[in-house]
């Protein structure tokens, strides 16, 4: 069994460490705060990807592992999310709608795992992730421009994030694609539940004990 404290583990956790630190360099409002922000969520990002493959080569794989990189996973982004919102620079609604999502696959794999089914991720779940990481680096990069900070609006990279396009901004849009994935990827989740949502639930002998004993 590996140990709690292992590389992958310590990667994981190191996402909902950078999470608090996130939403304080956003909504402080500071000159070069988003782009701070920006280059630890890239980095956040990355051990996503690292935790996995050491994991995999040191034979570290855990199911503990396994949580708290899913868990790391759904904090850092939420945390992100609700931020940017704050800071008006994502719309409320998108922010919800992903964060929502999050629960609702949450509960429906929770389900699925008490009946001992594993529900695997489809195309829309696998391809997801990138996309949404993508436009919140992104909106990142708005609010550095709009901020006055490296990529200040009045010079060329700067003035093209900030620029409107009809009723969004360009790093907006890429959150709406976002949005539409994530949405996408959450019927596909539902669709692969509905079965066991719609047969005779049977839960396996130790988590009607584990019900049981709770208050």
């Amino acid at each position: 069994m590996p140990s709690l404290w292992s590389a992958p583990n310590l990667l994981s956790f190191s996402r909902i460490v950078a999470a608090p630190i996130l939403y304080l360099l956003i909504v402080s409002g500071g000159r070069y705060g988003y782009l701070a922000a920006a280059v630890l969520f890239v980095v956040a990002s990355f051990t996503d990807t690292l935790d996995g493959e050491v994991a995999r080569r040191s034979r570290l794989v855990s199911p503990f592992g396994i949580y708290l990189d899913t868990t790391a996973d759904k904090i850092l982004i939420a945390v992100l999310l609700v931020a940017l919102a704050v800071a008006h620079l994502a719309p409320g609604w998108m922010a919800a709608l992903i964060i929502a999502r999050e629960f609702l696959v949450t509960g429906l794999r929770s389900y699925a795992a008490a009946l001992g089914v594993v529900i695997p991720a489809g195309g829309w779940g696998k391809a997801k992730t990138l996309i949404t990481i993508v436009a919140l680096f992104l909106v990142l990069l708005e609010g550095d421009a709009r901020q006055g900070g490296l990529l200040s609006a009045q010079a060329g990279p700067g003035s093209v994030l900030v620029a409107a396009i009809g009723p969004f901004t360009v790093a907006v849009w890429g959150l709406l694609i976002a949005v539409i994935w994530t949405v996408g990827s959450g019927a596909e989740y539902i669709r692969e539940a509905i079965p066991l949502l719609t047969r005779p639930a049977r839960l396996a002998p130790d988590v009607l004990g584990q019900a049981a004993d709770e208050p």
